[in-house]
């Protein structure tokens, strides 16, 4: 019966929601009830998969209107206000997920107050940062849709210039969606249309919009892993040689501190036991290549390190960002409100994800605006940089990331107030002085290639498609090591912890 009802709902889901509610009218409420029936029908992992994705590959243009679909997506907006719908119109058929259609009897003089009910409605985009492999892994194999997508609200995904897939999404379930947070990971299954954003506006413009029927919070993580047996030591060794060979010059030390970077994560708020961010200090900066005549205005666009592009062969949650003075003045790095609508920042991270600082690409300059706040002053960087500041300032992105490197919160900003939110981002920030220019770390390590090879600076910047890979079980075992390692659980004896609170005091760091 499970399977046949599976059918039904693959095929037409409408339908099936309105013979599950024809067969349970009488039950008040009917969300849960849609909520458990649905998340039964598609519990086996099988069953789930099944369900078509809604992603950059397949994106809302490629389905029908109201076509069942999956979405896994990170809550980026949770500040829309409700919407309100009747449970049972007055002809007695089923109201609400998106179903407006005109039946007789249905008018505004036959509206029952008893049966109006509340839903949740959040703005959801494509996770940021999720690795190419997580993506196949969680979606499956599929053919890219001939449709582009051209987003319309690009100001709400971290990128404002990435592709992505962003959508409306109304929960009906209030349990559920009273547990979804902004930065939040889930998936979102229901039925697909195409609404107005806010329907108090005089043209509303319309968006994807995806009526939920149930919900699959990622909690932990994208992915399951057990965590790391002792008979994996073998397995760490292999991967700490191949991180250092393929992104660090031969360095090993480098590269076991990027991997215990790579795996920590939150273990408590109180009393903090964060992940520790580390600088690679004395890490080449790439040549800056050359501009095109009558370019001379534009920003040179500098090759990523190669330790990126092995973070997200590894991980499943990787992003970099590359400092210039251009992004520190212009790119947000916290949300911020504007006109009622959540603008989307740089740090708006998932939990879980690994952030690569790169400060190879600040040049002389000037801080204005959107690098400068007038909260305090802040001591200026060294003088390699030359970094003239306007006016008695600090650096508001600069105080952003710090804010996250310190007590892993992030500062939502809103017209009359603002609110720290918690986060949990690993970071490694990589820069070639002594110390970063911007940023206090936990930990400073020298970046010391390996000296039986001689460094070339363009094996640090290498595409990902120069990247000598392993056998693809052993990359899959390198995987399985990191990602059960990040949720593994450890247990910290009082001495441990008073030894790390008496470091985070001794080391000047704030504790939140």
């Amino acid at each position: 019966m499970v399977s046949a009802y599976r059918a039904d709902a693959l095929r037409d889901p409408t339908a099936e929601l309105k013979e599950l509610f024809a067969a349970h009218s009488t039950v008040q409420d009917f969300a849960s009830q849609v909520t458990r029936h649905f998340s039964s029908v598609f519990s086996s992992d099988g069953a789930f998969s099944e369900i078509p994705t809604l992603d950059v590959r397949n994106p809302p243009e490629s389905y029908r209107d109201r076509s069942l679909v999956r979405f896994r997506a990170m809550v980026q907006d949770t500040s829309p206000s409700p919407g309100m719908y009747l449970r049972r119109k007055a002809s007695g058929s089923l109201g609400g997920w998106g179903l407006h259609e005109d039946t007789p009897g249905d008018d505004d003089q036959n509206v029952d107050v008893s049966e109006l009910r509340e839903c949740t409605t959040v703005w959801a985009v494509s996770i940021p940062g999720e690795s190419d492999w997580c993506f196949e892994e969680l979606s499956g194999p599929s053919e890219q849709s001939p449709h582009v997508h051209v987003p319309l609200k690009s100001y709400k995904y971290p990128d404002h210039e990435g592709s992505h897939v962003g959508v409306q999404v109304k929960l009906y379930d209030l349990d559920a969606a009273e547990r979804l947070k902004s930065a939040d990971l889930a998936t979102f299954v229901g039925i697909l249309t195409k609404e107005p954003m806010d329907i108090e506006a005089e043209s509303p413009p319309e968006v994807p919009t995806l009526h939920v029927l149930f919900t699959r919070p990622h909690e932990r993580s994208l992915v399951q892993r057990p965590y790391p047996s002792a008979s994996s030591l073998s397995v760490r060794e292999e991967l700490v040689n191949w991180i250092a060979l393929e992104a660090l010059g031969g360095d090993v030390d480098a590269a076991e501190w990027i991997l215990l970077a790579s795996i920590a994560r939150v273990q408590s708020r109180n009393p903090p036991l964060l992940p520790p961010s580390v600088t690679l200090f004395q890490f080449p900066s790439p040549p800056v290549p050359s501009l095109a005549a009558g370019s001379e205005d534009q920003t040179p666009i500098l090759p990523t390190p190669a330790l990126s592009h092995v973070l997200s062969l590894l991980l499943p949650l990787a992003q970099t960002l590359p400092l210039s003075l251009a992004t520190l003045n212009k790119v947000p790095f916290s949300p911020e409100s504007k006109d009622e609508d959540l603008h989307s920042g740089a740090l708006q991270l998932p939990h879980g994800s690994m952030l690569l600082v790169t400060e190879g690409g600040v040049r002389e300059g000037k801080l204005i605006e959107r690098g400068v706040s007038s909260v305090k002053a802040q001591p200026l960087p060294p003088p390699r940089l030359t970094v003239n500041y306007a006016g008695n300032a600090g650096l508001v992105n600069i105080n952003a990331l710090q804010e996250v490197l310190s007590s892993q919160t992030l500062t939502y900003a809103f017209p009359f107030s603002s609110f720290s939110f918690p986060t949990d981002i690993g970071c490694i920030i990589l820069t070639e002085g002594k110390k970063s220019a911007f940023f206090k770390t936990d930990i400073s390590v020298p970046f010391q290639p390996s000296s039986s090879r001689p460094t070339d600076v363009s094996n640090l910047y290498k595409p990902a498609s120069d990247l000598v890979l392993p056998e693809a079980d052993k990359i899959a075992a390198f995987r399985d090591w990191i990602v059960g390692a990040q949720h593994g659980k450890v247990q910290v004896s009082v001495a441990t912890s008073e030894v790390y609170l008496n470091h985070r005091v001794f080391s000047g760091r704030r504790i939140s």
